[in-house]
């Protein structure tokens, strides 16, 4: 199972100065997206296979430091605490379709008494939840999380208590302070002229009612701040790829 540990931590200022330096596209990821890889094959997600594709290349641009990968400290904690039972529900899922596809088997070997008979299926030995975990811990290993401050805890706590997007719904704290470390970090920078992601599938707190957009209080900020939204990794690789990101 995979569990953040050892992770690669910086202050604002150490961030700031590392982004104003290298002038390279930045992805600052959300929790939400981060599991949204272990969640690719559950067929309650709808994700075509293809989207596994595009997921690995823009693994591979963050390993290969042509993005700059980044996320909240807070985000380890709350990555940490549902990663296990996602991955089991992984597993769940692959033994439940191998149990479905082998009863529906056994009706056509039943009526197919001359023919060979087809075999059953285990689709959890395949263990997808442990290869898609190695995709995430790679992206992880190379992402650099912003650790704690002050400033970001009093945005949070104004956002939070004025039920501001990302909290007029939900009134999370945590999704404020992940927003906050976010915004902070691009609207200090000296030069913004470089691309800057948000990524997240959280669409009710985050996205108007296309939910591809950021909803208007916080796209009035990412407008200011020149902060594109990615609310699903079909998106990201769409907008990456006709910028030549990937």
């Amino acid at each position: 199972m995979l569990i953040i540990n050892n992770a690669q931590k910086k202050n604002k200022s150490e961030v700031i100065n590392l982004i104003d330096i290298h002038k390279k596209p930045v992805l600052f990821w959300d929790t939400c997206s981060l599991l949204d890889i272990v969640r690719l094959p559950l067929p309650d997600r709808n994700n075509k296979v293809d989207t596994l594709s595009k997921v690995i290349e823009i693994k591979d641009k963050i390993v290969s430091n042509d993005i700059i990968s980044l996320s909240s400290e807070l985000c380890i904690t709350e990555f940490n605490n549902h990663i296990e039972n996602w991955s089991k529900r992984l597993e769940s899922e692959s033994k439940k379709l191998s149990k479905s596809h082998n009863k529906f088997i056994g009706f056509i070997n039943k009526v197919n008494l001359t023919s060979q008979t087809i075999s059953d299926i285990d689709l959890s030995i395949y263990k997808i939840e442990e290869l898609l975990c190695q995709i995430t811990h790679a992206i992880i290993s190379n992402t650099i999380f912003v650790e704690e401050d002050d400033t970001f805890k009093e945005f949070a706590h104004f956002r939070t208590m004025n039920k501001i997007p990302p909290a007029q719904k939900k009134g999370e704290y945590k999704d404020c302070y992940i927003w906050a470390t976010c915004l902070e970090i691009r609207n200090t920078n000296t030069d913004k002229s470089y691309p800057y992601y948000f990524i997240s599938s959280n669409v009710s707190d985050y996205a108007n009612e296309n939910k591809k957009e950021f909803v208007t209080e916080i796209s009035n900020e990412a407008t200011i701040n020149n902060i594109e939204y990615f609310s699903n990794f079909k998106i990201a690789f769409g907008i990456l790829k006709s910028k030549n990101i990937v």
